[in-house]
């Protein structure tokens, strides 16, 4: 696992950081999940479950890898339900601390509906200043990370960023980076569909005769279906690997219940973008739909 930088105190997180939704799991499960995490190195976590069985976990990670290793990035569910938006991060955060027996978390992230009210960003600010929380965030969604943000008490933006990331993105994201803003990347993978399955009843051509064997046109399968002809690689490990390469992110959201994969995505930070497949992101980007 790689780690980078997350806040001025030199505390580091991994690459990647597990998001721990509303999925419904056994609390066994959960527990598997939060552990296979430690074991691949990854030491984030953004929450935003907070079930009997992902509060369990989530103690029991803090009990044997100590806190001062972990990131605990506090992300509360969207209420659409009318109400003081500043009133309810307070009773949020301070209960969530209660539950999984923490006296601080390193980061808490809101959306941009919550960041646009005054009283609920004076409030982070409040709860920063208490050192209940570290970093105030804010996730951008599709409208993109704004530089104004910074200006407005945001130390950390949450961003898509997949095979769409054009050169002025990354150039905002490093601005905002310059400027001593964590960033953290999501949806990498928001492009790669399916592997198309086999025709069923149909035997694979071999030898000579599959020089002759017609293929589908590349526009209809999709301008990323390459992804899936790249030799020991998934197009999702692809993605990630992709994303990886942008330095000014300091971790990617990875969202997964399922044990084999977050261990196969673990494994591909350390491996290399395959050779040639930078060109076609490039070249498929162009040609893809808006």
């Amino acid at each position: 696992m790689r780690y980078r930088p997350f806040n001025q105190a030199g505390l580091a997180v991994s690459a990647i950081t597990l998001t721990l939704d509303d999925t419904p799991l056994l609390e066994a499960q959960r527990m598997a999940l939060v552990f296979a995490a430690l074991e691949a190195g990854i030491n984030s976590f953004e929450l935003s479950c907070f079930s009997a069985d992902c509060t369990a976990a989530v103690r029991a990670a803090i009990e044997a890898a100590g806190r001062k290793v972990l990131v605990l990035i506090l992300r509360p569910p969207d209420t659409r339900a009318p109400g003081d938006k500043a009133e309810l991060l307070d009773v949020q955060v301070n209960t969530w601390l209660d539950q999984i027996g923490t006296q601080h978390f390193d980061a808490v992230m809101v959306d941009a509906d919550t960041a646009s009210s005054p009283d609920a960003a004076a409030r982070l600010q409040s709860l920063q200043a208490e050192r209940l929380v570290g970093l105030v965030g804010v996730d951008c969604g599709r409208a993109g990370p704004d530089i104004d943000l910074v200006d407005a008490g945001y130390d950390l933006v949450a961003t898509p960023f997949g095979f769409r990331a054009d050169a002025a993105l990354r150039k905002r994201l490093r601005a905002m980076a310059e400027r001593n803003v964590v960033l953290m990347g999501y949806d990498f993978d928001d492009m790669v569909a399916p592997a198309p399955a086999p025709t069923a009843g149909v035997d694979p051509l071999k030898g000579l005769k599959r020089l002759f064997q017609r293929t589908p046109d590349a526009a209809a399968a999709g301008p990323y279906e390459f992804l899936h002809r790249i030799p020991a690689w998934t197009a999702e490990e692809v993605a990630l690997a992709y994303a990886l390469t942008e330095p000014s992110l300091a971790t990617i959201r990875v969202k997964t219940t399922d044990i084999a994969t977050l261990d196969r995505l673990a494994k591909t930070v350390e491996r290399e973008l395959p050779n040639g497949a930078a060109a076609q992101i490039e070249m498929a980007r162009f040609s893809a739909p808006a």
